[in-house]
């Protein structure tokens, strides 16, 4: 009898006690659940440990190498990657299974992620998000740039069709928190340089029009208009902070 493909499930986390229980009970189909935790301050550690995980701790250096750490520390054939704010549906769990147990799986596959923000689910077009998920351990890392991490494959790309629901901010003020935080931390990867002030204005309006028109933001109301805005919010903010960056390196 052929033994199933083990699966792992890493997961980063920093104060995540009203998402982290979510999340480690939708991937309750993962034989290992492995958490690098940034030394949280409310309940995450025992939530997670309390449902079975394997919990190590240290200080949060960037989204790739976080990640990075989770992942060797994983044993199982394939692993699974999901944010803390992130539920696998029942679904999924029953897709993958089927997935890395059928004869000739793909090396990868991409998870369709689905953004739930104002009481509203954002399934299509606008949010386009199909990131690599779910691939065998010795096969991928985490590469990408900060903030923006990712799993690179070094094989054959498949696709499963059920989502991961992306639950990510709270309200409009934790939205704009991590515009903030992931627009300084996109800042710090990048250099200032002669067309950055031009960039400050024309790719925010790329983005806006990208996000409402392009992607069919406009069908979605006024929900599709506050993601159009944000989405341009954010590149505003990242080149401003490049500017600023500018502006003070001149004053040395």
């Amino acid at each position: 009898m052929t033994e199933k493909p083990k699966i792992s499930l890493i997961v980063i986390s920093r104060d995540e006690e009203e998402l982290i229980a979510q999340c480690l009970r939708s991937a309750r189909f993962c034989n290992e659940l492995i958490l690098i935790d940034s030394f949280s301050t409310d309940r995450t550690v025992e939530i997670a440990r309390g449902l079975g995980a394997k919990v190590f701790q240290h200080e949060f250096t960037n989204y790739v190498m976080q990640k990075q750490m989770a992942l060797d520390r994983a044993t199982g054939d394939w692993v699974l990657l999901m944010d803390s704010d992130e539920q696998a549906t029942h679904d999924l769990g029953e897709e993958i299974l089927t997935a890395v147990s059928s004869p000739n799986p793909a090396d990868g596959y991409r998870i369709r992620r689905i953004l739930y923000h104002l009481g509203h689910y954002y399934p299509y077009g606008i949010y386009p998000d199909n990131p690599v998920r779910l691939f065998r351990r010795e096969r991928g890392h985490i590469g990408g740039r900060d903030p923006h991490d990712k799993v690179v494959v070094d094989g054959s790309i498949g696709k499963l069709a059920s989502p991961i629901l992306h639950f990510s901010y709270r309200d409009v003020a934790d939205h704009v928190a991590t515009i903030n935080r992931f627009s300084t931390r996109g800042a710090t990867e990048q250099e200032p340089t002669i067309f950055t002030p031009v960039q400050m204005l024309t790719n925010p309006m790329w983005r806006f029009f990208n996000f409402y028109v392009l992607r069919g933001g406009f069908r979605d109301g006024g929900r599709g208009l506050y993601a159009a805005m944000t989405a341009a919010f954010y590149v505003f903010l990242k080149y401003a902070k490049l500017y600023e960056r500018k502006l003070k390196s001149r004053r040395l």
